[in-house]
């Protein structure tokens, strides 16, 4: 059903209430729950929230974090009958997959990917695409997450910042001028009325009131500044080019210190950068808009600013820290904390290097309807999602191709679709696209209408980029 034609947001609240109530009347049946998320920010986001909530409630609980849903099935199919499972930013687009298994227990989705076939009758589902509401743009899995937690204890709006996180790491604040809206917008409201959110409208350097200049734009990885971010040197030189001054005395400038003269000058400087390179100047709009501030946390670490606090928790689920992600989203600080902050140090410089060779032409090949980057065995498997969203962010496919990029695994091969919102308004569907073209080839795929991933046979890339271009092209030509 085409999101336009309704819209149900009392529905959609009212089915939070309903989910929660089940799960309480689940835990005063002494159930025990699996929680499974995925392992990007968004999902260790909603993992945490989840568990949260449970701990909250001396519920027993374990949750895992997995990078594929054949792994969410393996655990499914293993789990033992006194668990009920509860999947996180995940499970809608797999409903045919779960309608397979023979489970006598619900479970439990709180999703916001657009859903694949009919639930089975085991399904507890809270979707916003039910209701007519995108859950591509206005609520992220962790905000799913945070309403359920909500209903079921108001004391748990203590967890909208990490629902806040979990937006910003899934990208939702792309569609419209750097903020979050829709749904999200009502949590950045809970978390802002309890005190525990500011926001500003200011350029979006990471660490604007704690770091140096340099090293806040060489911190920032969203958007990605080619030369710039993971590059301190750069960014030290860029800013003496332009004029800015970095140190009073003896003592270094941050970000919030500057002038609007000043910022002015640094934007520009910036776009003049950006030209240098051939990058269009629509990246450099990426670098203003609100910035979602977390009071409670220390302005010297990585969680103050929510989108740096969201890179941080991406850069533990990308590296096999999931656990590291899930603890600090929940609370943990101290040695957890410091050991996070050098897994994301670690983990940036390994992005912007991956990204620097993605930009190489030996791996762009352009069809007709994609932009190809293929990372081969070079790029890390993991990191493919995240190069793939830099890279969009710097507009390299333009508003007429979808990005396709490439990471080899060891048994297959790692595909991170990306979309521009105009080719979706002309109807394209990334997540359903990839569903279908994986299936097609022997794989899998699936996620959200402007940014989607696939697994597929090492043998099968060539058949899978060919079938893909011509679904598009077939889809844009009827659109047309």
């Amino acid at each position: 059903m085409s999101l336009d034609r309704f819209r149900d947001e009392r529905g959609f609240l009212s089915r939070a209430g309903e989910v929660a109530e089940r799960i309480r009347s689940l835990m005063d049946e002494g159930g025990k729950f699996l929680v499974i998320c995925h392992v990007d920010a968004d999902g260790l986001s909603s993992g945490a929230i989840v568990s949260a909530m449970l701990l909250r409630e001396n519920a027993r609980f374990a949750t895992r974090a997995v990078g594929e849903f054949e792994d969410a099935l393996r655990y499914l199919a293993d789990l033992p009958a006194s668990y009920i499972p509860i999947l996180v930013d995940m499970g809608s687009g797999y409903l045919n997959e779960l309608s397979k298994l023979s489970l006598s227990r619900p479970i439990i989705i709180l999703d916001h990917h657009e859903p694949i076939g009919p639930a089975p009758a085991s399904v507890i589902q809270l979707n916003p695409h039910l209701y007519g509401i995108n859950g591509s743009e206005e609520v992220s899995g962790a905000g799913v997450a945070y309403l359920v937690a909500k209903a079921l204890n108001e004391e748990n709006i203590l967890l909208s910042p990490v629902a806040v996180t979990g937006a910003l790491g899934d990208l939702q604040d792309r569609s419209d001028g750097r903020s979050l809206h829709g749904f999200n917008e009502k949590i950045v409201e809970d978390a802002v009325k309890a005190g525990l959110l500011r926001v500003e409208e200011d350029l979006l350097f990471y660490g604007r009131s704690s770091k140096p200049i340099h090293v806040a734009m060489a911190s920032t990885m969203n958007p990605f500044i080619v030369g710039i971010s993971g590059n301190e040197a750069n960014a030290y030189s860029l800013l003496t080019e332009i004029g800015i001054r970095v140190r009073d005395d003896d003592r270094w400038r941050v970000l919030s210190e500057l002038s609007e003269d000043e910022k002015r000058q640094l934007y520009n400087g910036i776009l003049k950068y950006l030209a240098s390179l051939g990058l269009p100047p629509s990246m450099a709009r990426e670098l203003i808009g609100k910035v979602y501030e977390l009071t409670m946390e220390e302005p010297w670490t990585y969680l103050r600013d929510a989108r740096e606090f969201a890179s941080l928790l991406n850069a533990c689920g990308k590296t096999g820290n999931e656990w590291l992600g899930i603890s600090i989203a929940m609370g943990g600080r101290g040695a957890l904390l410091e050991e996070a902050q050098r897994v994301f140090e670690d983990y940036r410089r390994r992005l912007a290097e991956a990204v620097e060779y993605a930009m190489r032409d030996e791996c762009r090949q352009e069809l007709k309807n994609l932009l190809v980057i293929d990372g081969g065995g070079v790029i890390d498997d993991r990191l493919i999602s995240s190069v793939a969203s830099m890279l969009s962010s710097m507009g390299v496919q333009g508003d007429k191709r979808i990005l396709v990029a490439l990471a080899q695994s060891e048994d297959s091969i790692k595909v991170s679709a990306r979309s521009s919102r105009k080719l979706v308004e002309m109807g394209l569907n990334l997540g359903k696209l990839l569903a279908e073209v994986a299936e097609l080839v022997g794989g899998r795929g699936g996620g959200h209408d402007v940014a989607a991933g696939a697994s597929i046979p090492k043998t099968r890339k060539a058949l899978f980029l060919l079938e893909l271009d011509r679904a598009v092209e077939e889809k844009l030509s009827g659109a047309r």
